[in-house]
Formats: C-alpha cells, structure tokens, sequence
C-alpha cells in the first residue's frame, strides 16, 4: 500500500462518527464506529489519543519519539501509515492549520 506522507503541519483529528472506548469483555481499548470496531494494540491507542485536532502531526511524532525514546525521523512514517490507514475508513480527518482565525475545515 503506498500513500502519501502526512503533511507535518496538518492536525490530525478522529472523525466525529469514531470514539475510543475500553471493551467490557477484554477491558483493552478499541475505535469504535458504526461499521465496526478496530481493536488498539498500546501504541496504536497511544497514537489515537494525540489525534484530537489540536496537535500537529510532527508534534504527534515529537511527542512518541520522546515518550518510546526514539528519533522522530525513524517513527515518523509508520506513524503517518497508520494515520492514512485510519483515514482510508475515514475514522480520521486531516484539519489545516488555522489561518488567520478562520474556521476549520474538513479534509481527506
């Protein structure tokens, strides 16, 4: 599968029909949406709970290099090919950066 990087200043966001919830049989946490339910391993859970809007996604990449003791450079595409995976569902949006206080908008 081949896709494009993630733009260092776009500011991942999971879309509003996906929520991360803890599975009451297995007590681990899961995406759920309305087709379905992705179950987290911890780094993928640790990935979607940067992804709230606010952050970019280089800072997403600082923020798990600093938490795994890892150079950003060397996580920075696998994390970028999880977050297009994600969006392939469309469980995640891609917000721009605000220009001068506009409002955001969606893309994917």
């Amino acid at each position: 599968m081949t896709s494009e990087a993630i733009p260092p200043e776009a500011r991942p966001r999971l879309s509003r029909r996906a929520r991360v919830q803890t599975d009451k049989v297995t007590g681990k946490p899961v995406l759920l949406y309305p087709e379905g339910v992705l179950l987290l391993n911890p780094t993928g859970h640790e990935i979607v709970k940067l992804c709230s809007g606010d952050a970019t996604f280089e800072e997403i990449v600082t923020s798990l290099a600093g938490r795994y003791n890892l150079p950003a450079p060397k996580i920075a595409a696998e994390v970028s090919e999880y977050l297009e995976r994600l969006r392939a569902r469309n469980l995640l949006d891609l917000l721009p950066q605000p220009s001068d206080g506009g409002e955001d908008r969606r893309t994917a």
